[in-house]
């Protein structure tokens, strides 16, 4: 077979082993819908540019939307490109490898590379989609965790959009404080909370460092930091 049919049997055996998720893209991006019906997790199998005969390799990626939340995002941040993203990331992130992970499924590397991929997805990136399988359960944990969904999730504000959506503003406003408390530049966010003091347009798709769109939109939604 060559480097694509491989590549996309990869895909589907992975799909095959999962329960509850649709097939899509010929099995390179797979769909499973929350229990609220608004809530959708994306598993994309991203294959390499190089790939050959000798290697094929696979990187999972895990992500997590809402339909009501790319209306809410579109509404606000004027960006037609909105998707309504919650949390996501490359898997090796969220797993014991906490790092960028690829998978080589060329020779007798493809069953290995799928049971491996298969034991992570199930392991370490379900429990996360069970945690959005309903809009309060993932705001409570949120709230009293950050993004630390595991051992190797790390601290990120890329739920904040979710928070401000769809819970109090004391909510989104401790998660905030919490992703402070552990953030290495710190000191950009508070330089940046009060130069946004003196703007009368704030343009949040617009990011001076990673996050300071979400910074903003912090700011322009009463926010406070400590």
């Amino acid at each position: 077979m060559d480097p694509r049919t491989i590549f996309l049997t990869a895909c589907n055996e992975i799909a095959n082993k999962l329960d509850g998720f649709k097939v899509l893209e010929k099995g390179q991006r797979i769909k499973k819908t929350a229990l609220d019906k608004d809530i959708y997790f994306e598993i994309y199998f991203q294959s390499s540019f190089r790939n050959d005969s000798s290697s094929i390799q696979i990187l999972p990626h895990s992500n997590i939307y809402s339909k009501s939340l790319k209306k809410w995002q579109i509404e606000l941040t004027k960006n037609e490109y909105s998707q309504g993203f919650i949390f996501g990331n490359q898997i090796g992130y969220l797993t014991p490898y906490s790092n960028w992970k690829e998978w080589n499924l060329a020779g007798l590397s493809f069953e290995k590379s799928v049971f491996e991929i298969t034991e992570s997805i199930e392991k370490h990136i379900l429990p996360i989609f069970e945690i959005f399988n309903s809009k309060e359960s993932a705001v409570a944990f949120l709230k009293n965790n950050g993004t630390k969904f595991n051992p190797w999730s790390k601290h990120s504000l890329l739920p904040l959009d979710f928070l401000l959506c769809f819970s109090e503003k004391e909510t989104a406003e401790v998660f905030l404080n919490h992703f402070i408390d552990h953030c290495p530049y710190k000191g950009k966010i508070f330089k940046l909370y009060e130069q946004l003091e003196t703007e009368k347009n704030i343009n949040l798709n617009d990011s001076e460092f990673y996050g300071a769109d979400k910074i903003k939109l912090a700011f322009i939604n009463g926010l406070r930091i400590k």
